[in-house]
């Protein structure tokens, strides 16, 4: 099946129809037509410059053609929306919100499933799902500029409001990650042996975790949906962003708590359950954002694009290629040789041999970590940005509003 760019020519009547280019889609066509759609690529006068372009093309499908977007109806240039005041608060904002989540959800999913192992070293995650979710509501008030205008978002519930949804599930998810907090600190001894702590370590603590966790849920998705119903041809072009957004806060979360029990020497078969699950949500991640750059075109050029002012070059270094593909390949990597490594050792056990035992610290595995917690902070980063760039496009504006 080929695979089409999108080239826009006005028409008499001021609409403006689409023209339909080859260029190569792997995996669907045969190596004989993926050739004649290079080379026809190869040969048209604005063909990709540089192997960024190349990939903003593979992925978005999209061909710029400044010349012919000259002709498209616009306002004298004008930008036709106002651009977010979002900036470096939001980007953390997003971050932290996202490790916050994702942290509890890991904690409970091991206190839930996981084995008395999984439950013992995860229990860490109620501990650094509220250290995440601390400059969280320092950093939202901070953008919004004044302390009052987050408390007149408290005052009433708006089911339709993305703005009002997404303060009642921070308070929401704080009330209950605090909860979870002094239950675990109780648990573990933390606050003394009082009788109010023996209270409160006897309080069954599921009654507080399984509703925080949908209450996480809503947290580490919340941001996809704040993007995505806005008019920015960026943000909103796509119905991916939280798709994109929740894998993310959750393999940014297991790279956290992989580094931080690395470091006090947890069971190697605890780390080697948090690879895998690493290695899935990276990988759903990755489809996500394959998809997203797919149906986004030409809306996704302010942020893989390599002309003034776009985000290109930062996102395919810091994000898809070094805080996504390669600790991707690394991380298949390493589950191989530890799936040869429990093999090898099985067979040690039948023969009663004795095996070499698994490491508790791994520097590739702790370089992995450090990559996926770059790459998600540069998600956000490039992703809010991008969108700055996107609104000032009022030709594309109008394009996207004519799906």
């Amino acid at each position: 099946m080929p695979l089409f760019i999108r080239a826009s020519h006005p028409s008499v009547n001021g609409e403006v129809p689409m023209k339909a280019m080859r260029v190569p889609e792997l995996g669907t066509q045969t190596i004989q037509s993926v050739v004649t759609s290079i080379r026809e690529t190869m040969e048209a006068p604005n063909k990709p410059a540089n192997l960024l372009e190349w990939l903003a093309l593979l992925t978005t499908g999209y061909l710029p053609d400044p010349e012919q977007e000259k002709d498209e109806n616009s306002y004298y240039d004008y930008p036709s929306l106002k651009p977010a005041v979002w900036h470096w608060e939001i980007v953390w904002y997003f971050y932290f919100g996202g490790l916050a989540a994702g942290c509890y959800l890991l904690a409970t999913l091991a206190s839930v499933f996981g084995s008395d192992e999984d439950k013992k070293a995860l229990r860490l995650g109620y501990y650094l799902s509220m250290l995440a979710f601390l400059p969280c509501p320092p950093l939202l008030i901070k953008d919004l500029g004044r302390p009052e205008r987050f408390l007149n978002m408290m005052r009433i519930v708006k089911v339709k409001s993305p703005m009002s949804m997404g303060s009642w599930s921070l308070a929401a998810f704080g009330t209950f990650a605090g909860a979870t907090l002094v239950s675990q600190g109780a648990r573990d001894g933390l606050l003394g042996k009082w009788w109010g702590a023996r209270l409160i370590a006897r309080f069954p603590q599921k009654l507080i975790t399984i509703p925080g966790s949908f209450a996480a849920l809503f947290l580490g998705g919340y941001t996809g949906v704040l993007l995505a119903a806005t008019s920015n041809p960026l943000w909103s072009r796509s119905r991916m962003m939280t798709a994109m957004f929740f894998p993310s806060a959750m393999s940014t979360s297991t790279a956290l708590m992989s580094t931080i029990l690395r470091f006090i020497r947890t069971p190697a078969s605890v780390l080697h359950k948090l690879e895998k699950l690493e290695w899935i949500n990276m990988i759903v991640e990755l489809i996500s954002m394959l998809t997203f750059l797919r149906q986004s075109g030409r809306a996704a050029r302010p942020l893989v694009g390599t002309g003034p002012k776009e985000l290109g070059p930062t996102f395919w270094r810091f994000m898809f290629g070094g805080g996504l593909v390669l600790p991707w390949f690394l991380q298949t990597f390493m589950l191989s040789r530890h799936k040869k490594h429990e093999q090898k050792a099985a067979k040690a056990k039948k023969n009663n041999k004795q095996s070499g035992k698994s490491k508790h610290f791994e520097p590739m595995s702790l370089f992995v970590s450090l990559l996926v917690l770059v790459g998600g902070y540069f998600l956000r980063k490039t992703i809010v940005y991008a969108g700055h760039e996107s609104s000032k496009d009022a030709r594309t504006t109008f394009w996207n509003a004519r799906r």
